[in-house]
């Protein structure tokens, strides 16, 4: 008997197709024309669990049927509706995208609305700490001035820098500038940077980032992973700036 291919569950999954009833379909096929009875013993499923997915595959055409005496018997449709399906799911998206185009500027107005309100976004892992930094830059890039501040803790920036490695020559590449006070030990300039030490004997539990109506903080959990918020609101971040650049004259 020839091997059954499989399609992977994330295809299934865009065609909205569960991976049970693509085992119930398959075995279908290799049935040809069976009852529920028989269908069930082939997939390996229990009655219930195989009749509701011979439900979903008649909704969407792969299955179809007809009622004897004492049986219903199931047959499954040409394997090649599949790509017929696959079409479908793929215009219903361009669909849905139009619509949604339509829908997100309404949206917006209603985000707008709210823009006094701090906005306060969490974080967790390397990927977490690596859509912060992708943050800074992106908003940095787009300012006047293209400059953040941070305030760089010994201990932490080294994890940091381990989330995404090539954060600083990104950086230089935007042509966006950094001015870094150093809390501990370590810490060195890479290029349109300026560094200053605010002490070098103790260290600070989390990793601070200053950028246009914005601060993000970094620390680490228990089990010495990253995680970290996003703090939105112009005030805030204009009041951080002030402490900052106070601190940064005097140091």
């Amino acid at each position: 008997m020839p091997r059954i291919p499989k399609l992977p569950d994330d295809t299934l999954e865009l065609l909205g197709v569960r991976p049970k009833d693509m085992g119930v379909y398959t075995a279908l096929l290799t049935l040809g024309t069976a009852p529920l009875r028989r269908i069930a013993e082939e997939s390996g499923l229990n009655r219930g669990t195989t009749y509701d997915a011979l439900k979903r595959l008649i909704d969407i055409g792969l299955v179809s049927y007809m009622d004897a005496k004492s049986h219903r018997y199931f047959t499954a449709e040409d394997p090649q509706k599949l790509t017929g399906l696959a079409t479908r799911r793929e215009v219903a998206i361009q669909e849905a995208q139009i619509k949604i185009k339509d829908v997100v500027p309404k949206l917006q107005e209603l985000l707008g609305r709210s823009a006094h309100r701090p906005s306060v976004r969490y974080y967790e892992g390397d990927g977490g700490v690596r859509e912060i930094l992708e943050d800074v830059l992106k908003v940095c890039e787009k300012s006047k001035d293209k400059v953040f501040r941070v305030y760089s803790s010994e201990g932490i920036r080294d994890l940091i820098a381990h989330a995404w490695p090539a954060f600083k020559k990104t950086r230089v590449r935007k042509r966006v500038k950094v001015r870094a006070i150093s809390i501990g030990k370590g810490g060195h300039t890479y290029g349109l940077d300026e560094r200053k030490w605010l002490t070098k004997d103790d260290k600070a539990p989390s990793y601070t980032f200053l950028y246009p109506g914005k601060c993000a903080f970094v620390s680490v959990d228990e089990r010495r992973q990253l995680f970290g918020v996003i703090i939105e609101d112009d005030a805030i971040s204009a009041t951080q700036e002030m402490i900052f650049d106070a601190m940064w004259g005097k140091l």
